[in-house]
């Protein structure tokens, strides 16, 4: 079974309940050295519009 780059990531949208998908690139995880490993992504829920942020190692 091969594993995608860019993992999708669903999460309820806060405002309406909707949905929300997001494909987040690579990191380095949890074990890397670097101390700027925590990164971001923006993306909006399609229904609403909201905005939301996902953080990832």
């Amino acid at each position: 079974m091969s594993q995608s780059n860019n993992p999708d990531v669903r999460v309820g949208c806060p405002q309406c309940n909707g949905t929300v998908n997001a494909s987040l690139p690579p990191g380095s995880g949890l074990g890397s050295p670097s101390p700027n490993r925590l990164r971001g992504t923006e993306t909006e829920c399609r229904n609403c519009g909201h905005e939301l942020e996902f953080y990832y190692y």
